[in-house]
């Protein structure tokens, strides 16, 4: 099974996208920002204007990334200054 990493990266570059101000970088790196529990069971499912959407397989992980949401946002603006994020939003899927 590949990794959503791995399908973001050939379909960027089948598209022939450029990474654009860490767009990519962020989607690859969830695992070093978020740590290794909440991100196997959570991924990146989109960015909204300044809206880090995440999706989570449980209610329990959706409350610990609720809860984590200030240090995953410092770290996320600390790396990819050029996005913008400020506020984080976890829906359940």
């Amino acid at each position: 099974m590949k990794r959503s990493s791995q399908i973001i990266d050939e379909l960027f570059s089948d598209l022939h996208v450029e990474e654009e101000a860490g767009y990519i970088s962020l989607f690859r790196q969830w695992e070093v920002i978020a740590g290794t529990d909440i991100a196997s069971h959570t991924r990146i499912k989109d960015i909204e204007g300044c809206t880090l959407i995440i999706q989570s397989d449980h209610p329990a992980w959706s409350h610990l990334v609720t809860m984590n949401r200030e240090g995953i946002i410092r770290k996320i603006r600390k790396a990819y200054p050029a996005l913008g994020i400020n506020t984080l939003r976890v829906v359940l899927g």
